[in-house]
């Protein structure tokens, strides 16, 4: 699951370009969301994600990553609130997330990716 978090870390860095070069916040939230399922698929080995939706895969960490508190809630939340932001995939349609909102999220997944590959380091 090294690809995976190799994905997460890219996905993260080219949201820190994107905000820095003032591309638009739409772009950097769904940078940062990536970053963030990347994680999810490294957690759950996940090499193709078939049948399952990003949904399911959310609902499963708070079940096994979050309930039982290796994970904190925070990032749950943050995760939910990103994912209803962007679930349509159709960025017009998409509000246009608020500067406080990438700020929370850009710390969110910074700490998600480090917390994620801290776990792998432990195996």
């Amino acid at each position: 699951m090294k690809e995976r978090l190799m994905q997460a870390r890219e996905s993260m860095e080219e949201a820190k370009l994107l905000h820095k070069e003032k591309v638009g916040n739409k772009l950097v939230l769904a940078k940062l969301y990536h970053a963030m399922i990347y994680c999810l698929f490294a957690l759950f080995r996940i090499k193709e994600i078939g049948h399952l939706t990003h949904a399911d895969i959310i609902e499963r960490f708070e079940k096994e990553y979050v309930m039982p508190g290796f994970f904190d809630a925070s990032i749950l939340k943050v995760l939910r609130h990103v994912y209803d932001l962007t679930h349509e995939c159709d960025c017009e349609h998409m509000p246009v997330p608020a500067d406080d909102d990438i700020r929370l999220t850009m710390q969110t997944a910074e700490e998600f990716i480090t917390q994620t590959e801290n776990c792998f380091k432990k195996m």
